[in-house]
């Protein structure tokens, strides 16, 4: 009986070291990723300026990288990409098959957050301020309202002022500009077609919309927009007198070629989203560094011939 006894004891208190070890296993994982929470919340700072306005400021001239996963993503650092714009498998699927789509798994993103040092841009659905609310705090850098949607929208925007991150809005005519900037989007980008499309469609809204800042000049044509009650007049006036819009104007849609990103940075954007079919070139690498070099040397011809030879 004894010996059932010392048995009995030696097997609970080996049943509880275990338990011991592994609470303090897991205490030691919790302490090192709440650590490591901090340092890169740390860097954020040092790397990012206050306002949302200079850090979105910080994206002229950029080429953020369309990814599905943490190997294209690491890719995309490597070679040079100002930020990357995150998707996860389970919504790259939904997305293909035209069906509903919510925002992405908050750990996936959060992977990306943890493995990489460029800014992680990732989308929400249109008008759902909580979404956006649970990116940013798990700690991305931008937030891509509507870059889930395939068709328009029945849902209004939601004030971009709500969050404390930079918002990027799709826009199709200058209407949309005008409206996006009136809810607070610090960067534009237009709606072109997706991955395998045409950037033609990109091209003609860019057209369309530099036509229409131009024409602001025209008093006939300024009163069109003067008289929409939907319209700041103020924000009408900077447009007119500067010549421009007040934010960052984003290529996006078909873009996939040296030559791609030449046409939409000298034709007046100041950044370009690249397709994520990039990634399914011979030579991905090779690839995405013509473009990131494209996007320096835009209005050199010959450089961007010799850019488009590189991978064809």
């Amino acid at each position: 009986m004894a010996s059932d006894d010392k048995a009995k004891k030696a097997k609970e208190d080996a049943l509880k070291a275990r338990i011991a070890a592994r609470k303090a296993e897991a205490d030691k994982k919790a302490k090192e990723a709440a650590q490591k929470r901090a340092e890169r919340e740390e860097q954020a700072r040092r790397r990012w300026p206050v306002t949302r306005q200079l850090r979105a400021k910080l994206f002229k001239g950029a080429v953020i990288v369309n990814v599905t996963n943490i190997v294209q993503a690491l890719l995309a650092q490597e070679v040079g990409a100002t930020a990357i714009s995150a998707y996860d498998k389970a919504v790259t699927a939904t997305m293909m098959a035209n069906h509903a789509v919510r925002m992405a798994s908050p750990e996936a993103i959060r992977r990306y957050i943890d493995e990489l040092m460029i800014p992680v841009i990732t989308s929400v659905r249109i008008g759902h301020l909580m979404e956006a609310k649970v990116m940013e705090r798990i700690g991305v850098n931008m937030i891509d309202e509507g870059g889930l949607t395939k068709a328009a929208s029945v849902l209004p925007y939601f004030t971009k002022r709500d969050i404390g991150i930079p918002t990027i809005c799709a826009v199709t005519s200058f209407k949309d500009c005008l409206l996006r900037i009136q809810e607070g989007a610090l960067i534009l980008r237009i709606a072109g077609a997706r991955d395998g499309g045409d950037v033609q469609d990109a091209f003609k809204t860019l057209i369309a919309i530099q036509t229409n800042i131009q024409e602001m000049r025209l008093e006939s044509k300024y009163n069109i927009y003067a008289t929409d009650s939907e319209v700041y007049r103020p924000l009408l006036d900077n447009v007119r007198d500067s010549g421009r819009l007040p934010v960052l104007l984003f290529g996006s849609g078909g873009i996939h070629t040296p030559s791609d990103v030449a046409t939409m940075m000298k034709n007046g954007c100041d950044g370009v989203f690249i397709d994520n079919n990039v990634f399914q070139s011979p030579d991905p690498e090779a690839h995405l560094k013509s473009i990131l070099q494209a996007a320096k040397e835009f209005d050199n011809v010959e450089k961007i011939c010799e850019l488009s030879t590189k991978f064809a």
